[in-house]
């Protein structure tokens, strides 16, 4: 159907609704031929929710959380808010007595004449409403074509011939007058690769999601720690970060609590990035948009279940409840989703249809559409390999692996063989090649920002850094273990505050977190290891002069220069004793798992946590003298065949470290330490220190200080440089970088890039 005879068949005063695709159509044709038609145009979801309702955006993120709903079922059941069903009602209830409803009842009065232009699955009860208002169904005018249709063994065969015959093609016709319809996700990548070995230029919407950008990355990760405002604040600016803020505004969102930030997720995975359209391109389209009898269409991916789609009875109203409503069922929608492509194969006689019998991953059967309308089966094409050399080259490799692995030789196998021999088959460089340190920079918005978590990540592989931390392609995913180390810490965090109450401070954590009946179980129980913990920290600290506390204390440390250089930590707690403008301080880094406190390897920048900490306390502008670092293991489960629980709880939650070794500073510290109560392994005999008391002169802690320092610098020279190898570490014949990489599967580590440790003793490290 032209758009001009669209215009023809308009009548003034229409309500016209119609898709997407034709509104802009019969815009351009309305401009073109300069006619002015007194006529409102708008899509059928615009009528909808003019006609009967639509509602604030606020109530998303409603029914989300307060039906525990996915974001996915919560969009269906919005779609469908307006419906009389049973399975609607509790929600449109809710959404109603919250004044989360718009309603717009002028709308109906203005209704005169409806036209309805492109739809051929209207619902029952919509079209018994439609023909209040005179209505008129403009459809296309049927044919009785039947077209042959192309059959390819694999997807990649299917897709080079359609990009070579509109090689051929672009000799008589525009490109803009070619159209590539039926284009899965299962196509998109190919397509994209083919199109562009042949240098067609193509216009393919919503290939790309702001979810995947290095902008969306930093922001997930900003949010795992701070607020939503602060979040923004240390993202990027770009065109990425105005969608993710025009996503919060829309949705009203302050609190990143578990349900917004699966809205905000989802959210970013539906949004495209902006890009705007080639102006002469091949454009991708659906199969509704065909249109026009002037232009060519591709249809491809003809295959059973795909085209035409198959409904199923699975939606959240059940078949019988749409009938009752009038509703399409999916056996309705089945036979007009078979009418509609029908008439569209047997009317426009610029078609080209395709199927494919397999991709990379699946087989497929034809259409059984073709078989019922006795469509003619072409198995044998022409490809042009005259168009493009690397082209070639990736086809033979292509038909090389088919041959190999299947013994299925291709016709044109023998001819790319002998024309391209040497295409290294079968090799592979895994080497990083290197980026330019100027386009890094540029890249990085001239900004460097570490932590010990990045830094620890460039020790155990500099690829793993470059991947995770300038890539930011580690996946965002909270896990139930991470939920409880959050929870622990911030209840530690708030345990000096005046009036804390333990139980109110853990509910009010736990509010806004989405969570199955199982962890809701675990947590009961996790309540009281904690009361326990908290107790027995207190009964610690009673013996300890150290009585001041700073907890999640935030340190940043900024180095001006061509690369603004911010290293930031946060420490879980700074215990300290303030006489004479000297603060004698102690760091103390929570744990939830095991534990680990030796400084062993640290020349090897492995074991930094704890030196990274006591290197950034002695960057603050505060005069601290520090007199221990430890760990504590704060999550102890009970031991069942325990002979004294209470006394093991206690034993367990002791610091574990590195202690001053000095006696009377360390008596400030706990008066206990001739046995002690508070440090693990502390303990004096008649000739001095226990063998096993982990003490530290302050010779020695400097001596620390500076081995770290030396590390986080040749750390920051080497990211500048770009200096992003691929080299695991084996260290006592264990690989220690590449178990638990979430990249492991992208760099192909071979045994000669793993460098080799020697197991160094800290002891033998900082008296060296």
């Amino acid at each position: 159907m032209r758009s001009d005879n669209m215009i023809d068949q308009i009548r003034k005063g229409d309500t016209v609704i119609l898709p997407l695709s034709l509104k802009d159509e019969l815009l351009k044709e309305i401009s073109k031929n300069k006619k002015l038609l007194h006529v409102k145009l708008m899509t059928k979801e615009e009528f909808i929710n003019k006609y009967y309702g639509s509602y604030k955006n606020e109530s998303l993120y409603f029914l989300m959380k307060k039906f525990n709903l996915n974001y996915d079922i919560a969009k269906k059941y919005l779609k469908n808010i307006f419906i009389n069903a049973d399975a609607i009602k509790p929600y449109y209830d809710a959404l109603n007595e919250n004044n989360l409803l718009l309603k717009n009842n002028l709308f109906k009065e203005n209704l005169n004449k409806i036209t309805v232009i492109g739809y051929p699955d209207l619902d029952p009860y919509l079209l018994n409403e439609l023909e209040k208002y005179n209505l008129k169904i403009i459809q296309n005018k049927k044919e009785n074509l039947s077209p042959k249709i192309n059959e390819f063994q694999s997807q990649t065969d299917e897709l080079t011939f359609i990009a070579s015959d509109i090689i051929k093609k672009l000799e008589t016709v525009e490109i803009n007058d070619i159209y590539i319809v039926g284009v899965t996700n299962e196509y998109k990548p190919e397509l994209i690769r083919i199109f562009k070995i042949f240098n067609i230029p193509l216009n393919l919407k919503e290939s790309s999601k702001i979810y995947s950008t290095k902008t969306a990355k930093i922001f997930l990760n900003n949010l795992k720690t701070q607020d939503i405002e602060t979040s923004l604040e240390n993202t990027p600016n770009n065109d990425v970060k105005n969608q993710i803020i025009d996503i919060i505004n829309k949705y009203s969102l302050n609190s990143n609590d578990e349900t917004t930030l699966e809205l905000i997720k989802n959210e970013m995975k539906n949004t495209s990035l902006k890009t705007k359209d080639k102006t002469n391109a091949v454009k991708v389209i659906d199969i509704n948009q065909i249109i026009d009898k002037s232009k060519h269409y591709y249809i491809i991916g003809f295959n059973q279940g795909i085209i035409p789609k198959l409904y199923k009875d699975d939606d959240i109203i059940s078949d019988e409840e749409k009938y009752n409503v009038g509703m399409l069922t999916s056996i309705a929608h089945n036979k007009l989703e078979k009418n509609q492509i029908t008439n569209v194969i047997t009317s426009f006689p610029n078609l080209t249809l395709s199927y494919k019998l397999k991709d990379s991953f699946n087989t497929y059967f034809p259409s059984a559409l073709i078989n019922e309308l006795n469509l003619k089966v072409d198995k044998k094409h022409d490809i042009n390999l005259d168009v493009s050399n690397s082209f070639n080259k990736t086809l033979l490799g292509i038909y090389l692996d088919n041959y190999i692995n299947y013994n299925d030789k291709n016709e044109n196998l023998d001819l790319l063989w002998s024309n391209y021999p040497d295409i290294n088959y079968l090799t592979y460089d895994n080497k990083y090649k290197a980026v330019d340190k100027n386009l890094l920079k540029e890249y990085m918005d001239h900004k460097l920002k570490l932590s010990y978590t990045s830094l620890n990540n460039y020790m155990l592989c500099p690829f793993k850094f470059y991947m995770g931390n300038i890539l930011y392609l580690d996946p965002f995913e909270d896990t139930f273990a991470s939920l409880i180390g959050q929870l622990f810490h911030y209840c530690l965090s708030k345990m000096y505050e005046k009036d804390f109450d333990l139980r109110k401070t853990y509910e009010e954590f736990l509010k806004d977190k989405t969570l199955s009946n199982k962890e809701k179980f675990f947590l009961k129980k996790l309540y009281s290891i904690l009361k326990e913990d908290i107790e027995i920290i207190k009964d610690q600290e009673s013996h300890s002069k150290y009585i001041k506390h700073l907890t999640e204390k935030e340190i940043i440390i900024k180095k001006e220069g061509e690369t603004e250089i911010t290293f930031k930590g946060i420490i879980d707690k700074i215990s300290y004793l303030e006489e004479n403008n000297i603060k004698k301080a102690i760091i103390i880094d929570y744990k939830t798992g095991v534990i680990t406190s030796t400084l062993d390897n640290i020349n090897h920048g492995l074991n930094m946590q704890l030196p990274i900490y006591l290197y950034l306390l002695k960057n603050t502008k505060e005069n601290y003298l520090i007199t221990g670092l430890y760990l504590q293991k704060i999550l102890n489960g009970q031991t069942v065949d325990s002979e004294d629980q209470s006394k093991e709880n206690k034993n367990n939650l002791k610091l574990t470290g590195y202690t001053i070794d000095d006696k009377d500073l360390i008596e400030e510290i706990d008066d206990t330490y001739q046995d002690s109560q508070m440090i693990k392994g502390m303990k004096t005999t008649k000739t001095g220190f226990y063998v096993y008391s982990k003490v530290i002169s302050e010779e020695k802690l400097n001596k620390l200080y500076q081995i770290t320092e030396d590390n986080i610098n040749k750390t920051i020279k080497n990211i500048l440089n770009g200096n992003f190898d691929i080299i695991p570490k084996r260290l006592d014949d264990k690989n220690i970088s590449c178990t638990f990489c979430p990249f492991k599967d992208l760099c192909f580590m071979k045994e000669d890039n793993v460098k080799v440790l020697k197991n160094t003793k800290f002891k033998d490290i900082i008296e060296d």
